[in-house]
């Protein structure tokens, strides 16, 4: 992360709030550049006029990162949580799980799931920071751009009152 932006966090704060038409401009670069294989336009669209949780972090109106879920019943799907590279290490991924928990909180959910690539080891992290647990591995689940597969795996937190 530049230390420009970094300072701009730490002395404007950062702003969480529902994810809007106007930010898929912002979103879609930061989805470009940070992951592997891409969400389309057309599946954010779809998740903002679906039942998901759509969130942005903002910091002065500009976004640094988001995330997507799902709920049914008890149980939450996180779809896709991603911070742009030049704003990872301060902490934001974090804010953005946290407010996944309380997302979860809200709507009696007891269960998380998510799924993470093999290689993505700064995420596995975070999720077992957050008590997230492996608990399965989806052979061939990713694509690659190299047009190969790569595993997921899927990790369960459970929250007990």
């Amino acid at each position: 992360m530049s230390s420009a932006l970094q300072q701009m966090i730490l002395d404007q704060g950062i702003e969480l709030r529902d994810m809007q038409d106007a930010d898929l401009a912002a979103v879609l670069q930061i989805e470009q550049a940070a992951q592997m294989s891409p969400w389309g336009r057309l599946s954010f669209e779809e998740a903002l006029t679906s039942d998901y949780v759509c969130r942005v972090l903002c910091c002065q109106r500009q976004v640094l990162a988001y995330h997507i879920c799902s709920s049914v019943l008890d149980e939450v799907q996180i779809l896709n949580v991603v911070v742009a590279p030049t704003a990872q290490g301060v902490g934001l991924g974090h804010r953005l799980l946290h407010d996944v928990l309380e997302l979860a909180a809200a709507r009696a959910c007891n269960t998380l799931f998510l799924e993470v690539r093999l290689s993505n080891q700064k995420a596995q992290n975070l999720y077992r920071q957050w008590q997230f647990e492996q608990i399965a591995v989806r052979k061939h689940y990713y694509s690659t751009p190299h047009g190969d597969r790569e595993d997921a795996l899927i990790f369960v937190r459970r929250i007990v009152d």
